[in-house]
Protein backbone atom coordinates (compact mmCIF):
# COMPACT_ATOMS: atom_id res chain seq x y z
CA UNK A 1 0.00 0.00 0.00
CA UNK A 2 1.41 3.76 -0.90
CA UNK A 3 1.50 5.86 1.66
CA UNK A 4 -0.57 8.95 1.21
CA UNK A 5 0.42 12.48 0.14
CA UNK A 6 -0.74 15.89 0.00
CA UNK A 7 -0.77 15.76 -3.63
CA UNK A 8 -2.67 12.29 -4.22
CA UNK A 9 -4.59 13.00 -0.81
CA UNK A 10 -7.19 14.66 -3.66
CA UNK A 11 -8.14 11.52 -4.97
CA UNK A 12 -10.42 11.37 -2.31
CA UNK A 13 -12.21 14.64 -3.20
CA UNK A 14 -15.90 14.46 -5.33
CA UNK A 15 -15.23 17.82 -6.80
CA UNK A 16 -14.80 17.89 -10.67
CA UNK A 17 -12.13 19.10 -12.88
CA UNK A 18 -13.52 22.50 -12.48
CA UNK A 19 -11.62 23.00 -9.25
CA UNK A 20 -8.59 21.75 -10.70
CA UNK A 21 -7.19 25.62 -10.11
CA UNK A 22 -8.01 25.66 -7.04
CA UNK A 23 -6.60 22.56 -5.99
CA UNK A 24 -3.17 23.53 -7.93
CA UNK A 25 -3.37 26.46 -5.90
CA UNK A 26 -3.92 24.78 -2.84
CA UNK A 27 -0.51 23.06 -3.29
CA UNK A 28 1.48 25.35 -4.93
CA UNK A 29 4.71 25.03 -2.37
CA UNK A 30 3.34 22.86 -0.22
CA UNK A 31 6.20 20.38 1.60
CA UNK A 32 4.01 18.50 4.35
CA UNK A 33 0.61 17.57 5.66
CA UNK A 34 0.84 20.23 8.75
CA UNK A 35 1.29 22.88 5.83
CA UNK A 36 -1.68 22.05 3.69
CA UNK A 37 -4.12 21.10 6.77
CA UNK A 38 -3.00 25.10 8.19
CA UNK A 39 -3.53 26.23 4.43
CA UNK A 40 -6.92 24.38 4.29
CA UNK A 41 -8.23 26.00 7.92
CA UNK A 42 -7.29 29.47 7.11
CA UNK A 43 -8.71 29.14 3.11
CA UNK A 44 -11.97 27.42 4.99
CA UNK A 45 -12.03 30.75 7.71
CA UNK A 46 -11.68 33.33 4.77
CA UNK A 47 -14.75 31.59 2.64
CA UNK A 48 -16.77 31.82 6.18
CA UNK A 49 -16.57 35.17 6.59
CA UNK A 50 -17.63 36.03 3.10
CA UNK A 51 -20.12 33.36 3.90
CA UNK A 52 -19.05 31.11 0.59
CA UNK A 53 -20.50 28.17 1.67
CA UNK A 54 -19.57 25.79 -1.16
CA UNK A 55 -15.86 26.72 -0.51
CA UNK A 56 -15.98 25.52 3.35
CA UNK A 57 -17.32 22.56 2.49
CA UNK A 58 -14.84 21.64 0.06
CA UNK A 59 -11.87 22.84 2.56
CA UNK A 60 -14.19 20.42 5.36
CA UNK A 61 -14.25 17.94 2.92
CA UNK A 62 -10.24 17.18 2.17
CA UNK A 63 -9.52 17.83 6.13
CA UNK A 64 -12.08 15.12 7.73
CA UNK A 65 -9.84 13.31 5.40
CA UNK A 66 -6.76 14.07 6.66
CA UNK A 67 -4.26 11.32 8.49
CA UNK A 68 -3.27 13.48 11.02
CA UNK A 69 -4.90 15.13 14.17
CA UNK A 70 -6.63 17.06 14.67
CA UNK A 71 -7.20 18.43 11.33
CA UNK A 72 -10.21 15.74 10.59
CA UNK A 73 -11.94 17.17 14.02
CA UNK A 74 -11.76 20.62 12.39
CA UNK A 75 -12.94 19.24 8.99
CA UNK A 76 -16.16 18.42 10.66
CA UNK A 77 -16.77 21.67 11.85
CA UNK A 78 -16.38 23.26 8.43
CA UNK A 79 -19.02 20.45 7.36
CA UNK A 80 -20.91 21.69 10.19
CA UNK A 81 -20.99 25.29 9.12
CA UNK A 82 -21.52 24.45 5.56
CA UNK A 83 -24.88 22.40 6.57
CA UNK A 84 -25.92 25.12 8.43
CA UNK A 85 -25.74 27.58 5.70
CA UNK A 86 -26.89 30.18 8.39
CA UNK A 87 -30.00 28.60 9.31
CA UNK A 88 -31.22 27.86 5.52
CA UNK A 89 -29.61 24.04 5.19
CA UNK A 90 -29.91 21.21 6.92
CA UNK A 91 -30.12 21.93 10.67
CA UNK A 92 -30.00 18.45 11.77
CA UNK A 93 -26.85 17.53 10.16
CA UNK A 94 -25.34 20.46 11.38
CA UNK A 95 -26.61 19.81 15.08
CA UNK A 96 -24.86 16.22 14.35
CA UNK A 97 -21.13 17.92 13.64
CA UNK A 98 -21.33 20.53 15.79
CA UNK A 99 -21.93 18.04 18.56
CA UNK A 100 -19.14 15.77 17.42
CA UNK A 101 -16.72 18.61 17.24
CA UNK A 102 -17.72 19.63 20.94
CA UNK A 103 -16.14 16.21 21.95
CA UNK A 104 -13.06 15.41 19.54
CA UNK A 105 -11.67 19.05 18.95
CA UNK A 106 -9.34 21.33 19.67
CA UNK A 107 -10.51 23.99 22.42
CA UNK A 108 -10.90 26.92 19.81
CA UNK A 109 -13.16 24.88 17.38
CA UNK A 110 -14.89 23.44 20.57
CA UNK A 111 -15.65 26.60 21.43
CA UNK A 112 -17.21 27.89 17.87
CA UNK A 113 -19.36 24.31 17.94
CA UNK A 114 -21.05 25.23 21.51
CA UNK A 115 -21.90 28.88 20.08
CA UNK A 116 -23.37 27.18 16.73
CA UNK A 117 -25.49 24.69 18.80
CA UNK A 118 -26.31 27.89 20.64
CA UNK A 119 -27.28 29.80 17.11
CA UNK A 120 -29.14 26.12 16.53
CA UNK A 121 -31.20 26.26 19.76
CA UNK A 122 -32.17 29.81 19.25
CA UNK A 123 -33.54 29.13 16.03
CA UNK A 124 -35.30 26.67 17.52
CA UNK A 125 -36.30 29.08 19.94
CA UNK A 126 -35.04 26.98 22.45
CA UNK A 127 -33.65 30.02 24.64
CA UNK A 128 -32.86 28.38 27.19
CA UNK A 129 -30.31 26.39 25.70
CA UNK A 130 -29.17 28.76 23.70
CA UNK A 131 -28.45 31.47 26.73
CA UNK A 132 -26.45 28.11 28.28
CA UNK A 133 -24.45 27.54 25.30
CA UNK A 134 -23.51 31.18 25.14
CA UNK A 135 -22.76 31.26 28.93
CA UNK A 136 -20.40 28.79 28.37
CA UNK A 137 -18.21 30.34 25.28
CA UNK A 138 -17.96 33.07 27.89
CA UNK A 139 -17.39 31.10 30.87
CA UNK A 140 -14.36 29.13 28.53
CA UNK A 141 -13.80 31.01 26.04
CA UNK A 142 -11.54 33.97 28.23
CA UNK A 143 -11.29 37.30 26.81
CA UNK A 144 -11.47 36.22 23.41
CA UNK A 145 -13.94 36.42 19.91
CA UNK A 146 -15.65 33.76 20.90
CA UNK A 147 -16.53 35.24 24.02
CA UNK A 148 -17.56 38.51 22.42
CA UNK A 149 -19.45 36.70 20.08
CA UNK A 150 -21.65 35.02 23.13
CA UNK A 151 -21.78 38.23 25.01
CA UNK A 152 -23.70 39.77 21.98
CA UNK A 153 -25.99 36.34 21.25
CA UNK A 154 -26.78 37.23 24.78
CA UNK A 155 -27.85 40.57 24.23
CA UNK A 156 -29.86 39.47 20.91
CA UNK A 157 -32.00 36.93 23.33
CA UNK A 158 -33.02 40.21 25.78
CA UNK A 159 -34.11 41.86 22.57
CA UNK A 160 -36.50 39.37 21.65
CA UNK A 161 -37.59 39.23 25.35
CA UNK A 162 -37.72 43.35 24.70
CA UNK A 163 -35.29 44.21 27.14
CA UNK A 164 -33.91 46.52 24.41
CA UNK A 165 -32.45 48.36 27.45
CA UNK A 166 -30.31 45.66 28.70
CA UNK A 167 -29.31 44.33 25.37
CA UNK A 168 -28.02 47.29 24.87
CA UNK A 169 -26.29 47.72 28.17
CA UNK A 170 -24.28 44.35 26.87
CA UNK A 171 -23.37 45.51 24.07
CA UNK A 172 -22.04 48.78 25.12
CA UNK A 173 -19.81 46.80 28.10
CA UNK A 174 -17.81 45.39 24.81
CA UNK A 175 -16.86 48.60 23.24
CA UNK A 176 -13.82 49.31 24.56
CA UNK A 177 -12.20 45.78 23.11
CA UNK A 178 -14.01 45.13 20.24
CA UNK A 179 -11.76 47.20 18.16
CA UNK A 180 -9.18 44.10 18.99
CA UNK A 181 -11.32 41.48 16.84
CA UNK A 182 -11.92 40.30 13.53
CA UNK A 183 -13.38 43.15 10.76
CA UNK A 184 -15.87 40.61 10.42
CA UNK A 185 -16.77 40.65 14.35
CA UNK A 186 -16.28 44.14 14.68
CA UNK A 187 -18.61 45.14 12.30
CA UNK A 188 -21.21 42.83 13.32
CA UNK A 189 -21.03 43.73 16.61
CA UNK A 190 -21.59 47.30 15.46
CA UNK A 191 -24.44 46.66 13.40
CA UNK A 192 -26.14 45.03 16.51
CA UNK A 193 -25.23 48.06 18.94
CA UNK A 194 -26.71 50.46 15.69
CA UNK A 195 -30.19 48.06 15.81
CA UNK A 196 -30.02 48.21 19.90
CA UNK A 197 -29.59 52.11 19.50
CA UNK A 198 -32.44 52.53 17.51
CA UNK A 199 -34.59 50.02 19.66
CA UNK A 200 -34.47 52.62 22.63
CA UNK A 201 -34.71 55.45 20.71
CA UNK A 202 -31.43 57.01 19.96
CA UNK A 203 -31.58 57.22 16.19
CA UNK A 204 -29.41 59.53 15.43
CA UNK A 205 -26.46 57.82 16.92
CA UNK A 206 -27.35 54.59 15.49
CA UNK A 207 -27.57 56.51 12.15
CA UNK A 208 -24.09 57.33 13.29
CA UNK A 209 -22.61 53.79 13.70
CA UNK A 210 -24.39 52.05 11.01
CA UNK A 211 -22.38 55.09 8.35
CA UNK A 212 -19.28 52.89 9.90
CA UNK A 213 -21.13 49.88 8.80
CA UNK A 214 -21.79 50.28 5.82
CA UNK A 215 -18.13 51.27 4.57
CA UNK A 216 -16.94 47.96 5.44
CA UNK A 217 -15.40 46.57 2.82
CA UNK A 218 -17.25 43.30 3.90
CA UNK A 219 -20.61 44.66 3.60
CA UNK A 220 -21.72 42.80 -0.11
CA UNK A 221 -21.19 39.39 1.90
CA UNK A 222 -23.86 40.81 4.79
CA UNK A 223 -27.00 42.30 3.56
CA UNK A 224 -28.83 42.63 7.08
CA UNK A 225 -26.02 45.53 7.65
CA UNK A 226 -28.13 47.42 4.53
CA UNK A 227 -31.04 46.56 6.07
CA UNK A 228 -30.73 47.97 9.34
CA UNK A 229 -29.83 51.00 7.53
CA UNK A 230 -32.71 51.34 5.84
CA UNK A 231 -34.86 50.66 9.02
CA UNK A 232 -32.81 53.53 10.46
CA UNK A 233 -33.10 55.90 7.43
CA UNK A 234 -34.87 59.09 8.38
CA UNK A 235 -37.85 60.28 6.14
CA UNK A 236 -37.05 62.49 2.93
CA UNK A 237 -33.10 62.80 3.87
CA UNK A 238 -29.90 61.39 1.98
CA UNK A 239 -27.86 58.88 3.87
CA UNK A 240 -24.87 58.66 2.55
CA UNK A 241 -22.05 56.20 3.73
CA UNK A 242 -18.56 58.23 4.10
CA UNK A 243 -15.69 56.92 2.69
CA UNK A 244 -14.47 53.43 3.34
CA UNK A 245 -10.85 54.78 4.28
CA UNK A 246 -12.37 54.95 7.46
CA UNK A 247 -13.93 51.75 8.07
CA UNK A 248 -11.58 50.91 11.14
CA UNK A 249 -12.82 54.04 13.11
CA UNK A 250 -15.10 54.12 16.09
CA UNK A 251 -16.02 57.99 16.23
CA UNK A 252 -19.63 58.29 18.31
CA UNK A 253 -21.21 61.17 18.82
CA UNK A 254 -20.83 62.75 22.83
CA UNK A 255 -23.57 61.73 24.80
CA UNK A 256 -26.15 64.77 25.83
CA UNK A 257 -25.59 64.50 29.96
CA UNK A 258 -28.98 64.11 31.61
CA UNK A 259 -30.09 65.41 34.52
CA UNK A 260 -29.61 63.47 37.51
CA UNK A 261 -32.30 61.87 39.05
CA UNK A 262 -33.37 62.96 42.88
CA UNK A 263 -31.72 61.53 45.44
CA UNK A 264 -34.35 59.20 47.49
CA UNK A 265 -34.19 59.78 50.77
CA UNK A 266 -32.98 56.82 52.87
CA UNK A 267 -33.38 55.89 56.79
CA UNK A 268 -30.57 56.99 59.18
CA UNK A 269 -27.95 54.31 59.79
CA UNK A 270 -28.52 51.62 62.98
CA UNK A 271 -25.37 49.52 63.72
CA UNK A 272 -26.09 46.01 63.00
CA UNK A 273 -23.77 43.49 64.58
CA UNK A 274 -24.98 41.23 61.88
CA UNK A 275 -23.85 43.63 58.86
CA UNK A 276 -20.63 44.14 60.88
CA UNK A 277 -20.38 40.52 60.51
CA UNK A 278 -21.05 40.58 57.05
CA UNK A 279 -18.31 43.15 56.81
CA UNK A 280 -15.60 41.19 58.05
CA UNK A 281 -16.59 38.02 56.15
CA UNK A 282 -15.97 40.82 52.86
CA UNK A 283 -12.63 42.04 54.34
CA UNK A 284 -11.22 38.91 54.61
CA UNK A 285 -12.86 37.67 51.03
CA UNK A 286 -11.25 40.70 49.54
CA UNK A 287 -8.04 39.52 50.88
CA UNK A 288 -8.94 36.20 49.55
CA UNK A 289 -9.57 37.93 46.19
CA UNK A 290 -6.03 39.99 46.39
CA UNK A 291 -4.08 36.83 46.58
CA UNK A 292 -5.85 35.09 43.28
CA UNK A 293 -5.31 38.24 41.61
CA UNK A 294 -1.65 37.96 42.44
CA UNK A 295 -1.31 34.40 40.48
CA UNK A 296 -3.43 35.41 37.79
CA UNK A 297 -1.65 35.85 34.33
CA UNK A 298 -2.27 39.26 32.07
CA UNK A 299 -4.31 37.04 29.88
CA UNK A 300 -6.90 35.83 32.57
CA UNK A 301 -6.64 39.75 34.77
CA UNK A 302 -8.26 41.18 31.39
CA UNK A 303 -10.58 38.36 31.23
CA UNK A 304 -11.53 39.07 34.40
CA UNK A 305 -11.97 42.82 33.96
CA UNK A 306 -14.44 41.80 31.29
CA UNK A 307 -16.64 39.50 32.78
CA UNK A 308 -16.99 41.80 35.47
CA UNK A 309 -18.39 44.72 33.39
CA UNK A 310 -20.23 42.11 32.03
CA UNK A 311 -22.24 41.03 34.86
CA UNK A 312 -22.37 44.50 36.68
CA UNK A 313 -23.97 45.92 33.88
CA UNK A 314 -21.85 49.34 34.48
CA UNK A 315 -23.93 52.78 33.29
CA UNK A 316 -22.82 54.82 30.70
CA UNK A 317 -21.50 57.08 33.66
CA UNK A 318 -19.93 54.81 35.16
CA UNK A 319 -17.90 52.78 31.82
CA UNK A 320 -16.50 57.04 31.22
CA UNK A 321 -15.06 56.82 34.86
CA UNK A 322 -13.35 53.24 34.34
CA UNK A 323 -12.15 54.61 30.82
CA UNK A 324 -10.69 57.69 32.51
CA UNK A 325 -9.05 55.75 35.17
CA UNK A 326 -7.28 53.19 32.69
CA UNK A 327 -6.13 56.23 30.61
CA UNK A 328 -4.80 58.26 33.89
CA UNK A 329 -3.36 54.73 34.77
CA UNK A 330 -1.70 54.10 31.76
CA UNK A 331 -0.21 57.72 31.71
CA UNK A 332 2.75 57.00 34.56
CA UNK A 333 5.46 55.14 32.69
CA UNK A 334 6.13 51.76 33.57
CA UNK A 335 7.42 50.85 36.56
CA UNK A 336 11.49 49.26 35.40
CA UNK A 337 10.76 46.51 38.39
CA UNK A 338 7.67 45.66 37.11
CA UNK A 339 7.85 41.28 36.72
CA UNK A 340 5.54 41.87 33.59
CA UNK A 341 8.09 43.93 31.76
CA UNK A 342 11.20 42.72 29.58
CA UNK A 343 14.18 43.15 30.14
CA UNK A 344 15.69 45.97 28.15
CA UNK A 345 19.08 45.28 26.18
CA UNK A 346 21.82 47.04 28.46
CA UNK A 347 23.78 49.60 26.15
Amino acid sequence: MSKQTPSNLFMLSPFGSKQAGFYQDLLRGVLSYPQLGNRLIHLAEQAHIFRQFDRVKECGQILTNFPLKPYPAIGYYFLGVAANSRGSGDQDEAKRLFELVADIAPDAYKLKSILSLGSLAFRRKDFDFAIRSYKEAVRAGSLSVASLQAIKAIGVVKAMAGDHQQALEDLESLLPVIKHAPAHIYFDLLNSYAVELGEVGRKNEARNVIRHVLASPLIDAYPEWRETAEDLRPARRSFVAPSSTYYNILALPERKPSAEPPARPEPARVFNFAKLKQKIVKEKQDRNLAAQLDHMNPHDLGFTLLEIITQHRPTHRQLRAIIEFALNLFSYPTNPGDPDEPDKPSA
